[in-house]
């Protein structure tokens, strides 16, 4: 049984994920996981190669800190998942979340991906009628973040006290998606398709 905390930021996965980001991440009961090695990710993700190698044998936060990473075949695969359009939509940022670690550092990346945390909790809290959550998480993923503070500003200023939660959520779910059209971010799974 491993010990932990295995890693100071549970929401930094190995990989290059923010896990905060995940859906997974905001469920509530025993399917919720607690991050890249958080109490009992053990026993939810039981073989995980990335955690492995990044963190038991190299005791580093994310693959992006490691001098050997671009010649890592595990990387690889993960960065050319990014590519694809298909279930591993939330793999999209990885490649710019390693430049990011590696030129800024892991502390200023969790700073900047707990903002974005902090703001889909707010989307999750206040506009999720009980069928968004994964649409907030992806879009916060894929959308610069002060793009989506803009949009959701415009849409909180034509809301009233009547509005109701449903309302809430459509009109929310239309201006990210407007967005996300406008800079030509596809937010939906296109399984095989490759960009």
């Amino acid at each position: 049984m491993d010990k932990y905390p295995l890693k100071k930021y549970p929401i930094v996965g190995a990989c290059g994920l923010n896990c905060g980001l995940c859906p997974r991440y905001h469920t509530e009961g025993t399917s919720r996981c607690p991050g890249c090695c958080g109490p009992d990710f053990g026993q939810k993700h039981p073989s995980c190669g990335f955690i492995t190698c990044c963190v038991k044998q190299r005791n580093l936060e994310a693959c992006a800190q490691c001098a050997d990473w671009a010649d890592c075949d595990r990387v690889a695969r993960v960065l050319d998942a990014a590519k694809c359009q298909d279930s591993f939509i939330s793999y999209r940022p990885v490649p710019a979340n390693f430049a990011f670690i590696r030129e800024n550092g892991i502390e200023e990346f969790v700073r900047r991906e707990m903002e974005k945390q902090e703001f889909l909790e707010y989307l999750i809290d206040n506009y999720d009628e009980g069928r968004s959550k994964r649409f907030y998480c992806t879009s916060c993923q894929l959308i610069p973040l002060g793009k989506l503070r803009e949009a959701l500003a415009d849409v909180e200023a034509k809301m009233t006290a009547d509005t109701d939660i449903k309302e809430k959520a459509k009109l929310v779910r239309v201006a990210i998606n407007n967005l996300a059209d406008a800079l030509q971010i596809d937010l939906k799974l296109l399984l095989g398709k490759k960009e």
